[in-house]
């Protein structure tokens, strides 16, 4: 019976969390995002500093835990509940700062890639080299302009793909592009980026492309001592700018 009530219960998580990432939204059921005008220097903003980022107000955005993805993986705990959020308009470019409490430091300098032939085994082989989860954090962005629905938390769909502003501790930033679940690429470009980790917290700032009012964006986190990697995160749901 025990066993039984734990499956229906875990079923039940799975679909709301699939519901959560698949419904539409409507611009009027949207949570909101203030954006603040600063005077402050693009590059003091882009490194973070404290007398440039302190005057500009945050918000808490909630944060939800996906469902374990492999059969391997343990249910993993809600270690991560919010990250606080700051947007700034400077120049022509739009900055945004997220802030989040993380127990653990996950991140390492990897040694560049010999230039050799490419890897040719059938399957890889794990070590401790490849066995390894870096903390991240990345803003979803729709390509498109739509003002009837919000597309999906799950990499968007093949009628409103997304953009995907992903920073990783140990690889940098790039900028990846999505149409639905499984479809994320690498586009193979970059933005300026910056992360500092300091008495167990990440603040990691973003330079964007500007953005205006109305402009929807959803945010994701990446726990490696939680071993998170692809689908396996932390995500909030879509909020509007204003």
């Amino acid at each position: 019976m025990r066993t039984r009530l734990l499956m229906i219960v875990g079923i039940c998580w799975l679909m709301c969390t699939v519901v959560l990432a698949q419904a539409p939204n409507t611009p009027a059921s949207l949570q909101s995002l203030k954006i603040t005008t600063s005077s402050a220097s693009p590059d003091n903003l882009l490194k973070g500093e404290s007398t440039a980022w302190n005057q500009i107000a945050f918000k808490h955005v909630a944060l939800n835990r996906t469902p374990p993805l492999f059969d391997t993986d343990e249910p993993a705990a809600l270690e991560i509940p919010i990250v606080d959020v700051r947007c700034v308009h400077a120049g022509d470019k739009l900055f945004l700062q997220l802030s989040w409490r993380d127990p653990t430091h996950d991140a390492v300098s990897l040694q560049e890639v010999p230039n050799t032939v490419p890897e040719t085994r059938f399957r890889k082989v794990q070590t401790e080299e490849n066995d390894r989860f870096f903390d991240a954090a990345a803003v979803m962005i729709p390509s498109r302009t739509d003002a009837g629905v919000a597309p999906s938390l799950q990499m968007g769909d093949a009628d409103h793909p997304v953009q995907i502003y992903y920073w990783n501790a140990t690889r940098g930033a790039m900028l990846m592009e999505a149409h639905g679940r499984s479809t994320t690429r690498r586009t193979g470009q970059t933005f300026p980026a910056s992360g500092v980790y300091l008495n167990g917290q990440w603040t990691v700032t973003l330079e964007l492309p500007n953005e205006n009012q109305g402009t929807l964006m959803a945010f994701a986190v990446w726990n490696g001592g939680q071993k998170d990697r692809d689908g396996r995160k932390y995500f909030s749901v879509w909020q509007v700018l204003e």
